[in-house]
């Protein structure tokens, strides 16, 4: 590029130079941008490249979400082979052995998702000293940091542990940004789907490189009764969340839908509403919502594809979605939504 450059300044045409100059720089960008990213599928599509802001943090985001997904093909191939990995080796917490992990009995940690967090935040702090950082495994069962003004970063280095553990393919990485409180970036990579998503506020969401494009502007926008429905029972084990969360899949059942899945992994199950493969995502019901790394990343990348992402309980009318929040609605469209909420909290 930069033997071009000499050969224009010899060139009396100013502009020439001027417009080649601006072209060949951005060219150059997009070539030191990606040149570590070898896979094309995994590379940050040039609209991004050109376009869009955050694109150092997008770069290490992608970088690492790919290293961490590493770490769960690793274990995940060798489920249920004479070179599967001991619960014990896992570092998933057994009685009477102190593990680093959470204490509940459902909701658990492995070795895993704990090196995951390491890398991811080692090369957040690495490269951008002054972010702050929100990380599952680091919280554990301490209180979650409140959002501030700062950049923070938040993330999950394995959502959907017991789908991982279980050697179940429906497991990610999910990593997001924020600015103002606000998310404003999301990558999140299935590594047993080889599907990287990534989201930038302002400027569209991707798979694989892919633009994606929520399915209800291209057809007619569904109704209840033709959806797919995902729901999420989380960790709630009482009698009175036990049947909250059952009655609500029975009203969703009696007003007929397509089918319901229970996929395990919230973070692919918004990515799964963005490109249409599921069309109305729900848990909280019972008040046993997710958190703010289930929810960070793939906010801006199913907004950024059309869909629609609130609080299935007290969503504050003209409000974004609080990433706080202990409930979630997802949709391909806001009609479906309102639709949904409706017959799932009737009669709760």
């Amino acid at each position: 590029i930069s033997s071009i450059f000499r050969m224009l300044q010899k060139d009396n045409n100013k502009l020439l130079f001027l417009t080649t100059t601006a072209a060949l720089t951005g060219a150059g960008l997009a070539f030191l941008l990606t040149k570590n990213i070898r896979n094309k599928k995994h590379q940050i599509p040039q609209e991004l490249l050109l376009n869009a802001p955050y694109r150092e943090k997008l770069k290490v985001a992608i970088t690492v979400a790919l290293k961490a997904g590493k770490n769960i093909v690793n274990y995940t191939e060798t489920k249920g082979t004479s070179e599967e990995t001991s619960e014990a080796d896992l570092g998933i917490k057994v009685k009477g052995v102190d593990q680093k992990t959470k204490d509940d009995e459902v909701d658990f940690a492995t070795a895993i998702d704990i090196e995951n967090e390491k890398i991811i935040s080692n090369a957040i702090n690495e490269n951008f000293p002054f972010d702050s950082i929100i990380g599952e495994e680091s919280v554990g069962d301490g209180d979650i940091p409140p959002l501030t003004d700062d950049p923070t970063w938040i993330i999950d280095p394995i959502d959907g542990t017991t789908n991982f553990t279980s050697g179940l393919p429906l497991a990610c990485v999910s990593i997001g940004f924020c600015v103002n409180r606000k998310a404003v970036l999301g990558v999140v990579y299935a590594p047993m789907t080889d599907e990287l998503y990534i989201g930038v506020r302002g400027h569209g969401s991707y798979r694989n490189g892919v633009r994606i494009v929520n399915t209800p502007t291209k057809t007619k926008k569904k109704k209840l009764c033709e959806s797919i429905v995902n729901y999420e029972f989380g960790y709630a084990r009482n009698e009175a969340s036990i049947v909250k969360m059952t009655n609500a899949v029975k009203n969703v059942l009696r007003n007929g839908c397509r089918s319901t899945r229970c996929l395990g992994s919230g973070v692919l199950d918004i990515c799964y509403v963005a490109t249409g493969r599921l069309d109305v995502v729900y848990a909280g019901v019972a008040n046993e919502g997710w958190k703010p790394w289930d929810y960070c990343a793939a906010n801006v990348i199913i907004e950024e594809a059309g869909g629609v992402m609130e609080a299935l309980i007290d969503q504050k009318p003209d409000q974004d979605f609080d990433l706080y929040s202990k409930s979630i609605l997802c949709a391909t469209s806001k009609e479906l939504l309102d639709e949904a909420r409706k017959v799932i909290l009737s009669d709760l």
